[in-house]
């Protein structure tokens, strides 16, 4: 093999290695796109007397009984009870595509 070839084959590496790093890491999620980086939709039964929390590592931002935040790494439920905790009874909670059901809800409410 010679030098060319290999300078070839280096380079063929070095651009799947950048393709597969962007594809990886730069491109979004379908659902992180599709909700303008909103995962969690929450809808409070009181509207939330601050109008931004810190829960779980990501910001929860609220305009009245409405509020939306980014992914967090927790399981969803958690980060219901902890919205319930600190900003108020939860009436409606979505997580990317899951909506929770009235009986999730009362779970997370009871958690607080």
């Amino acid at each position: 093999m010679t030098l060319s070839q290999v300078s070839a084959r280096l380079g063929a590496l070095a651009a799947a290695s950048v393709i597969s790093a962007t594809l990886l890491f730069g491109v979004p999620t379908q659902a992180q796109a599709a909700s303008n980086g909103s995962y969690y939709k929450i809808e409070l039964a009181q509207p939330a007397a601050s109008k931004q929390e810190l829960l779980r590592s990501v910001v929860v931002k609220c305009e009245g009984t409405a509020c939306r935040a980014p992914m967090a790494s927790t399981a969803a439920k958690n980060m219901c009870i902890s919205v319930a905790r600190k900003l108020g009874s939860v009436s409606a909670f979505t997580a990317g595509d899951r909506v929770f059901t009235a009986d999730e809800i009362a779970a997370c409410n009871a958690g607080a």
